[in-house]
């Protein structure tokens, strides 16, 4: 028999069945009036929603008990041998855990919206400020239909499965393809971490031949550079001596000075040569 339990926020009486899931159960007792609502005054007093620790749900006060048996069936469904998952909260996140893989989702119920009617003191606040009034342009209304959308856990609102009401079909058939549902979810999550690590692989790769072709390319303008500064060191050497043979011949050769002279230049021109001095080109080297 259903429990006729008064919520302890909005102090309105709410139909929980016994027999409803314990997290049910304490979603329902939770509900209440949804403050974001103050711009939508036809709904303050209908819309309720249950704050955060408990299973994300927002739902008018006139269906809250179909939304517990729907809500019912997916938990039993997450935490039933088909599934075999678990759902937990993380803040004012709901949470299910499918095979390791996590998910987040919400319960809501949809609004019907409708040209809203102004009412004649309305009228005359319009008649007033044209342009400056609080009079809606638009009515929502509870319907109760009910959607129930599966998220990443942390990126934004885009859901990755909804699962809705059907001209053809009500939310309560639609629940029987949630395991289906969560198994393509979970395989999907498990294909995008292969081809994530797949295209880590390739990019270390990339970034490794490119590593490679750049210490390639600095190596090679290392050695252009020495052979550039060997080839200037060369021709300067060869001066030198050239230089120093012209001295001899201008100054005379027998002039001991001018021969310890001439041996200093030509020992300076050794060692700025690089076919002399030891060690500047290694045999074999290109």
């Amino acid at each position: 028999m259903p429990i006729d339990v008064r919520s302890r926020s909005s102090g309105m009486r709410i139909v929980v069945p016994p027999d409803l899931h314990p997290l049910v159960r304490k979603a329902l007792r939770a509900l209440k009036p949804d403050p974001r609502l103050s711009y939508r005054p036809e709904l303050d007093d209908k819309l309720l929603r249950t704050p955060r620790g408990f299973i994300q749900i927002a739902v008018a006060r006139d269906h809250t008990e179909r939304a517990g048996r729907l809500l019912d069936m997916f938990v039993r469904t997450i935490e039933g041998p088909d599934v075999l998952g678990r759902v937990f909260f993380v803040d004012d996140k709901t949470m299910l855990e499918v095979d390791g893989e996590k998910f987040r989702f919400r319960f809501k119920e949809e609004n019907a919206r409708t040209p809203h009617r102004p009412t004649p003191e309305e009228r005359r606040e319009i008649a007033a400020h044209p342009h400056f009034h609080s009079v809606p342009k638009a009515d929502y209304h509870p319907t109760n239909r009910f959607t129930l959308e599966v998220y990443d856990p942390n990126v934004g609102y885009r859901y990755r499965a909804r699962l809705a009401e059907r001209k053809r079909a009500t939310l309560e058939h639609a629940l029987a393809e949630v395991p289906a549902l969560l198994r393509r979810l979970v395989q999907e999550n498990r294909d995008a971490e292969v081809e994530l690590e797949r295209r880590r692989r390739a990019w270390a790769e990339q970034e490794r031949r490119e590593a490679e072709a750049r210490e390639r390319r600095e190596q090679e303008e290392a050695r252009r550079g020495e052979l550039l500064t060997d080839a200037r060191a060369w021709r300067e050497a060869s001066l030198l001596r050239e230089y120093a043979a012209a001295v001899l011949q201008a100054r005379g050769a027998d002039d001991d000075g001018q021969q310890r002279w001439a041996t200093w230049a030509r020992s300076v021109a050794d060692e700025m040569d690089p076919l002399t001095r030891c060690g500047s080109v290694q045999e074999g080297d290109p």
